[in-house]
């Protein structure tokens, strides 16, 4: 069952036995919800969003003054170029490192085919022409995303944040043993989501190598 936070912060006082606020406050019970939140989705790039961008003619980079999400952005997948100038078409671009842009296209503005993220801006290129920014171009960034709101993740983690609360509250109450524990099944199980979900992704071409078997190659 998915959890608010009200709902979230009911549990952590379940697991404290303190139905209602003596020792510890509801508020202080909030941050460590959110300290929680905003680790898992640090640590694991687990809470995934699609957001929009709207381009800007000859505009190469994009931050949050442009869209208000890039400032939670913290690791783009995919961005797919929309073309609407002659029937709406959908095209992937293709990430590269920032060293890379005006070396791998043409230096003239249209339709982009590359893009790259450096300091929570995302640079593509080529630039836009205002033709293509009329009819509505936009780029679609599938991404991972900062947040601090336990209501982004998904019902399978919602409980690390709980546990990762939990174990505040209890350092609070000196039971540093109690939190110690929590706090190290907290870390493992978001180190073990992160490689679980993210070591089997293909990012380059090698990726894609099956290695030999049987014996060496000539």
């Amino acid at each position: 069952m998915s959890l608010t936070l009200a709902t979230a912060i009911t549990e952590i006082r379940s697991n404290l036995n303190e139905a209602t606020a003596v020792f510890w406050s509801d508020a202080e019970i909030t941050v460590w919800i959110q300290e929680g939140t905003t680790l898992f989705s640090s640590k694991t790039l687990m809470v995934e969003d699609t957001q929009d961008i709207t381009l800007v003619a000859s505009q190469l980079i994009y931050d949050s003054s442009d869209e208000t999400w890039i400032g939670n952005l913290i690791e783009p997948y995919a961005a797919i170029y929309r073309n609407a100038t002659a029937g709406t078409t959908y095209k992937g671009l293709i990430k590269i490192h920032p060293r890379q842009i005006g070396n791998v296209a043409l230096d003239t503005a249209g339709p982009p085919k590359y893009y790259t993220m450096h300091d929570r801006k995302i640079y593509i290129f080529p630039m836009t022409t205002a033709t293509l920014v009329s009819a509505g171009a936009t780029v679609s960034v599938l991404h991972a995303k900062l947040t601090n709101d336990i209501t982004a993740l998904t019902d399978e983690y919602q409980h690390l944040p709980v546990l990762y609360a939990t174990a505040k509250a209890k350092q609070k109450d000196q039971k540093y043993g109690e939190a110690g524990v929590l706090l190290s099944q907290f870390f493992q199980e978001i180190a073990f989501e992160r490689d679980d979900k993210h070591s089997r992704e293909v990012d380059s071409l090698d990726m894609f190598k099956i290695p030999m078997t049987g014996g060496s190659k000539e």
